[in-house]
């Protein structure tokens, strides 16, 4: 892939093309991260590699430049939903500027956002039109969450949601060591999300739950952040060193399957609905399965 980045502050943004080959148009995914990792992009690099090397475009808002700018967490988040927007406005325009850059097929755009970032990514998709910003066609949320620290529930995140088109695909992650595991947060995360999506038919929306298994070693984590397997730390407040496991491919497998479910109806099976091949996460090296995922239509789940 090719790296590009530009913007200014918190409105800067990286930008990621397939190299070889190069799809023209390609389909765009805006991956935003989560709080607190405002530098780099190395937290998430392994699910960026992973969704370019499948052909498609990402745009990774850099909406934070600090602990506390553009925002100060849950408390005000609306400047760091401007941050994000301004990102992807921002790198969209430079594509469109730099015709010999692989350009966007914008009516296939997809959301993924993880912990702060699937906060912001939920009242983006929620506000896409006033924003300006391409219709979402599939939202991957992985365990959303504004921190708790101006109460349980999400406060951070839109009142209303009704704004996120009917047909889009949504997909929202938890584990059972993440966010809902946490003492009064049970109605956090993804269980604050799914009843402001009653405008979006079980046809096109799922909760998904993964546990943790540590049947073989090294052991499955469910814990608060799947998608930043590889990460090594970004200079961030937050250091990671995760290695990628057979949780961040499910997980890779989910998000391009809904991805292709939005945009051609194909990969129904591991797209949507409680099916064995969305459930299914393999065996371990002595045949024992490795524990299922949990999926369900309606909040709350729990393990």
């Amino acid at each position: 892939m090719t790296v590009t980045s530009g913007g200014v502050g918190d409105a800067g943004w990286f930008l990621f093309e397939p190299a070889a080959p190069t799809v023209a148009p390609a389909p765009l995914a805006i991956v935003t991260h989560g709080y607190f990792e405002f530098s780099g992009y190395e937290v998430n690099r392994a699910l960026i590699e992973h969704t370019v090397a499948q052909g498609n475009i990402v745009i990774y808002p850099r909406y934070q430049t600090s602990a506390v700018t553009a925002c100060p967490g849950p408390f005000y988040i609306e400047p760091c939903v401007a941050s994000a927007a301004a990102g992807i406005t921002g790198a969209l325009t430079y594509l469109a500027d730099n015709p010999d850059h692989v350009q966007p097929d914008i009516d296939r755009t997809s959301y993924f956002g993880h912990s702060f970032g699937g906060i912001i990514t939920t009242n983006i998709a929620n506000r896409y039109l006033q924003l300006g910003l391409p219709r979402p066609r599939a939202l991957f949320l992985d365990d959303p969450h504004d921190g708790g620290y101006a109460g349980p529930g999400e406060p951070a995140l839109d009142d209303v949601l009704s704004g996120i088109p009917a047909d889009t695909v949504v997909q929202c992650y938890v584990g059972e060591s993440g966010v809902i595991g946490e003492s009064g947060k049970e109605n956090s995360s993804c269980n604050a999300v799914f009843p402001r999506l009653g405008h979006i038919p079980d046809a096109q929306k799922d909760l998904i739950l993964s546990y943790d298994d540590d049947h073989g070693s090294p052991a499955l984590s469910s814990k608060h952040g799947v998608s930043t397997g590889g990460g090594t730390g970004d200079g961030g407040m937050i250091p990671v060193s995760n290695p990628i496991d057979a949780y961040d491919y499910k997980m890779w497998q989910l998000w391009d399957a809904a991805r292709n479910y939005a945009y051609t109806g194909t990969d129904a099976e591991y797209a949507i609905g409680n099916t064995p091949q969305r459930r299914n996460n393999g065996v371990w090296s002595d045949g024992v399965p490795v524990r299922e995922l949990k999926i369900q239509k309606t909040a709350p789940i729990a393990p």
